[in-house]
């Protein structure tokens, strides 16, 4: 490794950076845009003038900062030649000191260059709206929260993931019951039929992204999905300039439990589906198996958040082609008291209008109808803070399962024994 790049505008030579509104790169100093082809020629032909008059002894080499054993630590800023702290995985990042963007394109040679890049679509301004978007309706968030502009920073990545696709095949077996009730004078009868119950079929699944980086939240990056990864595109180190960017440190074979994970929860999904006709039913064993498996490298893109707020920080993911944001807010404690309280309320009112529907008004009854009412507030507080926080993983592949590839086999119900009980009425 060696060579840093950076994209200079050709009119007035400041950074230029890949805007993915326009598709184009995007001069922030004098607003010209190229397109990636004409920087690219710029830069050549840059390159070529000063390589044709340069005499003094200098390679790329230079650049790089290694160690002893040659392991990258860092590198020099080709514009203000400051040196920043960086490793082996670090392969797009800017300058702290005059912002200028650098990318290391050896960084994605041989097995390290991505099968595909999605490009980002949502710009930093737009991505920076998304926060008072996200925050309404959130009845218990401080109302000082959301004054002022509580951005501390975001920085937009293409964040390396795995994708994996496969062919799922395989049959489950189930316990399954139906159930006849019926009564005479005395007694109330239920008889439970008991099934043997197989379940066979096949489906494809396609590029399941599970997230190769380990600084990144798993959760994260997986309560981002989807992408749209038919629009993804070559890779061409211009796609970086203006955003950071890591190769992959998760080897795709340790990410590959994650996604037989999610491939095992949708593929038994989808056959459960199948079995109807029972009140009951329960797993008693699976034998999945994939077949036609394979894994492609790519870089998607990621807009990260943070905010500060009484001392702690929050941070917020933004996927940078949907505009889709998660992350979790603060909960103002006041505010839960008071929801509370109102949904207690509301409920107390409901019950005491079914008492009085029933002409239940008795002390058993309103000590009833008070612990309903405080259940039925603690629910709606439960879920108003539930959405505070919308960081969840993933618990199947359903997005990524390819409908039309779906076949399922021939259903087999065995009959196994039946079992009567019966009880007694209640003589009152």
């Amino acid at each position: 490794m060696g060579e840093v790049l950076n994209f200079k505008c050709p009119c007035c030579g400041a950074a230029l950076s890949f805007s993915g509104k326009t598709g184009e790169m995007t001069c922030e100093y004098c607003g010209a845009s190229f397109t990636m082809e004409q920087a690219q020629a710029a830069q050549e032909a840059e390159q070529k003038d000063a390589a044709s008059s340069d005499m003094t002894w200098t390679t790329t080499e230079q650049l790089m900062i290694t160690d002893e054993d040659g392991k990258m630590t860092g590198y020099k800023c080709p514009s203000c030649k400051a040196e920043m702290v960086a490793d082996e995985n670090t392969a797009a990042t800017e300058c702290p000191y005059c912002g200028n963007q650098a990318i290391i394109p050896q960084a994605f040679e041989g097995m390290y260059k991505p099968d595909l890049v999605v490009p980002f679509a949502v710009a930093k301004e737009e991505a920076k709206g998304k926060l008072a978007e996200f925050t309404k309706g959130k009845k218990l968030l401080p109302k000082t929260f959301t004054e002022g502009n509580r951005i501390e920073d975001i920085t937009g990545m293409y964040v390396p993931f795995w994708l994996y696709s496969c062919h799922a095949s395989g049959e489950i077996s189930y316990n399954g019951v139906k159930k006849k009730t019926w009564s005479d004078a005395n007694f109330e009868y239920e008889k439970k039929d008991h099934y043997d119950i197989q379940r066979s079929g096949e489906m494809d699944f396609a590029r399941i992204p599970v997230d190769a980086a380990t600084q990144m939240d798993d959760d994260t990056m997986e309560s981002l999905e989807p992408y749209d990864l038919s629009k993804g595109v070559e890779y061409n180190a211009a796609y970086f300039s203006g955003y950071l960017a890591n190769r992959y440190d998760v080897e795709e074979k340790d990410a590959q439990p994650r996604a037989n994970e999610r491939v095992t929860a949708t593929f038994k999904e989808k056959i459960k589906e199948s079995v109807r006709g029972f009140e009951e039913v329960s797993e008693k064993s699976e034998a999945i198996q994939l077949t036609n498996a394979k894994a492609e490298y790519a870089m998607l893109p990621v807009w990260m958040m943070t905010t500060k707020y009484n001392g702690e920080t929050y941070t917020f993911g933004i996927n940078g082609q949907t505009g889709k944001m998660v992350g979790s807010l603060p909960v103002d404690k006041g505010l839960w008291r008071k929801y509370l309280v109102i949904g207690s309320v509301v409920c107390f009112i409901l019950m005491q209008l079914v008492l009085a529907f029933v002409g239940g008004f008795t002390g058993t009854g309103e000590v009833i109808a008070l612990i309903l009412a405080v259940i039925g507030g603690l629910i709606y507080v439960s879920i108003l803070k539930g959405a505070m926080n919308t960081v969840a993983a993933q618990s199947g592949a359903r997005s990524y399962l390819l409908e039309k590839t779906v076949k399922m086999g021939a259903p087999y119900d065995r009959f196994l024994y039946s079992k009567t009980d019966k009880r007694e009425k209640s003589k009152s």
